[in-house]
């Protein structure tokens, strides 16, 4: 019975003489990291309408609703709230993925317009392809319907 005792107490002596030390040799050992591949552009089910009133200067807010297809095609339908008659422009185009697989650029726009993909939302961009910050922040998140 002592001798089992004695085995147990020895185990974890015996498991760590067996690991190799390396010692100040200078071999030194490369780890390879894989990029993480899921990216928005091949995990999330990223096709389909978003919709949001974003902020505007000269009206009460923009009714946006941008609609992004599989086939990398977009159609973006823009309301001016607040003007007479409700100023109404609707675009459509291609849009293109960015390297990194997370941002959009719709083409066919007069201005840089951007957007990142996010889990049932859109973000728009700044002019410089920035998440837009400060108090309007969540004004320019169009949500998936």
């Amino acid at each position: 019975m002592k001798t089992q005792y004695i085995l147990f107490a020895l185990l974890p002596v015996i498991f760590l003489s067996c690991t190799s030390k390396q010692g100040n040799s200078s071999k030194t050992e490369t780890i390879s990291v894989l990029p993480d591949s899921h990216i928005s552009q091949n995990s999330l089910d990223w096709q389909g309408t978003y919709s949001g009133v974003i902020p505007c200067a000269s009206c009460e807010g923009i009714d946006t609703s941008l609609e992004i297809n599989e086939d990398l095609t977009y159609q973006l339908t823009m309301i001016y709230l607040g003007e007479d008659g409700s100023n109404k422009v609707e675009r459509s185009g291609n849009f293109s993925w960015n390297e990194a697989g997370d941002i959009i650029t719709l083409d066919n726009e007069d201005k840089p317009s951007q957007y990142f993909v996010g889990e049932n939302y859109i973000a728009m961009l700044d002019m410089d392809g920035n998440r837009v910050t400060g108090d309007l922040a969540d004004h320019y998140i169009l949500r998936k319907e």
